[in-house]
């Protein structure tokens, strides 16, 4: 009996670490591999030891993955240093673009650390993460001058831009799904030109559909991620916001809250105001929205809209809206007209204008019912119930004239 239990460790020790039993392995391995890649995949060069081993592999398209290392079969702990060098978009590139990536990883079962960097769209992401028990535990990035153009063709977006992103993503808690972290993101453009807004129909993707597992069923979690974005131009964000913009934009702001109740809080200097803005999400839902706006530029605020400003001044304003129904609240206060500008861009011809303006307006599913008030140094106007948004404006300019 001992004789045989020696015999088939020895024949097992000549199967897996000898040069033999590696060229028999070999094949298997490919197998392996090409199954886990859903491609063809060709081991040039493997090497297994009973401490150690090294293998090279590539696919049909020249796509190249490399890995040597040591483990202990005591411990079960195992290290390696990878390269994964993708210069085609198919095969093995899980990306679908141009990468390439180089790194080491460390651990046994209760934890593995991977750390490496990887090269892609035209930048450096510098990347730590934390496994325990396999399961994604704390996830560290530095992200450096993204090429923000060649990522949006990849999600499908148009874009025509120069812009560069950058910025740290530090996550922790994801295994316990109570994640708690920093995101903050800076951008840098030189150049940029608008596209034509995409049409997206998102009716398909919401909170749910992206945290539920392949069940449909969400497990309960508890998030609190603080967000920090500056922007040197905000034009970059209209095929998300369905509009276009301009200027520089930065925002502070913190997701909090459970599968019951989120909230986005986020605050911001926009057109040199004071803006505080809160989504409501109830069972992964938004349901409401809160902004308040104070003393904003009024020139700034129509250049983050890509629009001409026809007016100086200062502007305010407070909305709180729903699905079906809302209120706005607008201010305008040291308010001037351009006459240039009217004229040029908006075909509107008049004299220079000293104005106060309050402009309030209920939203419902029947329609915006507004009440507003105009007061300048030609004349004073109230508007009562006006239902339409052509009829308001043709009493104000009628006033105005």
């Amino acid at each position: 009996m001992l004789l045989a239990f020696i015999a088939f460790i020895a024949v097992l020790y000549l199967i897996l670490f000898s040069l033999w039993g590696n060229r028999l392995m070999s094949p298997i391995v490919e197998k392996a591999l090409s199954s886990g890649f859903s491609t063809p995949m060709n081991v040039q060069e493997f090497t297994l030891r009973h401490n150690r081993f090294h293998m090279i592999a590539q696919d049909d398209f020249g796509n190249t993955l490399s890995t040597q290392g040591g483990f202990s079969l005591l411990t079960l702990r195992l290290y390696a240093h990878y390269r994964l060098e993708c210069f085609r978009a198919d095969g093995m590139n899980p990306m679908r673009v141009p990468f390439k990536t180089v790194g080491a990883f460390s651990g046994g079962i209760g934890a593995f650390n991977i750390r490496g960097n990887a090269t892609i769209f035209g930048g450096d992401i510098l990347y730590k993460i934390e496994l325990h028990r396999f399961h994604l535990s704390q996830l560290d990035l530095i992200i450096d001058q993204i090429d923000y153009e060649p990522m949006m063709h990849y999600l499908d977006y148009p874009s025509d831009t120069d812009t560069q992103l950058s910025g740290t993503v530090d996550l922790r808690g994801l295994d316990r799904r109570d994640v708690m972290g920093t995101i903050y993101l800076s951008t840098q453009t030189k150049r940029f030109s608008p596209t034509p807004i995409h049409e997206d129909d998102n009716s398909t993707f919401n909170l749910k559909s992206l945290l539920a597992d392949k069940f449909g069923q969400i497990k309960p979690f508890d998030v609190n991620v603080a967000l920090d974005a500056s922007l040197e131009h905000a034009g970059i964000l209209e095929q998300f916001v369905g509009l276009p913009l301009a200027g520089a934009l930065s925002a502070q702001g913190t997701l909090s809250g459970d599968k019951t109740l989120l909230k986005f809080k986020a605050s911001s200097d926009v057109a040199r105001s004071n803006t505080k803005f809160t989504v409501i999400i109830p069972d992964l839902e938004p349901s409401s929205i809160l902004l308040d706006l104070r003393n904003a530029d009024a020139q700034q605020t129509f250049e983050l809209f890509a629009l001409p400003a026809p007016i100086t001044g200062q502007i305010s304003a407070y909305a709180e809206l729903n699905a079906t129904a809302g209120t706005l609240q607008t201010t305008i206060r040291k308010g001037s007209t351009i006459p240039d500008i009217l004229q040029q861009h908006y075909r509107i011809t008049q004299p220079l204008i000293h104005f106060d303006a309050d402009v309030n307006a209920d939203i419902s599913e029947k329609g915006v019912h507004y009440r507003a008030s105009f007061k300048s140094d030609l004349n004073r106007m109230d508007i009562d119930n006006t239902t339409a948004h052509d009829q308001m404006l043709r009493e104000l300019l009628k006033t105005l004239r």
